[in-house]
């Protein structure tokens, strides 16, 4: 039996039938099994490239200005003496006060009014059992006549601004229940309540590092007035 041979002559339109389906094939025929892997997990295969060290600019290290908060809630105390001349309620003398005055009743807390090291916690005289925070080199708080301290308040401890440091009594030289609160520029004491108390103590903190965990030291520490 002769086997059909196909003749050039149908060769053109054999072509143009089956062109269709060999480019349909071809469209739809899957991918390699590495890469249809890779499309299942959503991987797309990039040439890989040499990986550079970002370059990251050191944190510019800024020192926060000092801004001292009440020592009290004075909705809880009320200032019954300010900074100034004064006749000495026990005295009977007049004198100059170096602090400010707030009563309110026993066990009331007393908080830091600013970041700071605490430099002693103690009883020391007229001021009775009395609490510093040194803020900056030149800057310091006194917090007199306590009750108590709180708990982990001793010398060397850190504080910070709101965290409560002692509570309110009247141990030293003082006639009832109040905090006796100063503050101290190199030794100096300024009014608590000055509007510009933040300026002056930012303009001597500005000058010196802010205090460590090494212990502060008590500068110009005389008897509560």
């Amino acid at each position: 039996m002769k086997r059909r041979h196909l003749t050039t002559r149908f060769l053109p339109s054999l072509l143009q039938a089956t062109l269709p389906i060999l480019l349909a094939a071809l469209f739809f025929l899957p991918a390699s099994p590495a890469a249809a892997r890779n499309n299942e997990t959503g991987i797309t295969e990039m040439a890989s490239v040499p990986l550079m060290k970002p370059i990251v600019e050191p944190e510019e290290r800024t020192v926060r200005g000092l801004h001292f908060i009440d020592p009290v809630d004075v909705t809880k105390a009320r200032m019954t003496s300010g900074f100034g001349w004064r006749m000495h309620p026990v005295l009977k003398t007049k004198k100059m006060h170096k602090g400010v005055d707030y009563a309110a009743p026993k066990g009331t807390p007393v908080y830091a009014t600013e970041d700071g090291v605490v430099g002693m916690a103690g009883w020391r005289g007229n001021y009775g059992k009395l609490v510093t925070v040194k803020h900056a080199e030149h800057v310091e708080t006194y917090y007199a006549h306590l009750s108590g301290y709180a708990p982990g308040i001793k010398t060397g401890a850190k504080v910070k601004k709101g965290d409560v440091i002692g509570y309110i009594g009247m141990t030293g030289l003082a006639t009832g229940n109040h905090l006796y609160y100063e503050v101290a520029i190199n030794g100096e004491r300024v009014d608590p309540l000055a509007d510009d108390l933040n300026e002056q103590v930012n303009i001597l903190a500005a000058r010196a590092p802010r205090p460590s965990s090494k212990v502060a030291g008590t500068r110009g520490l005389t008897e509560a007035q």
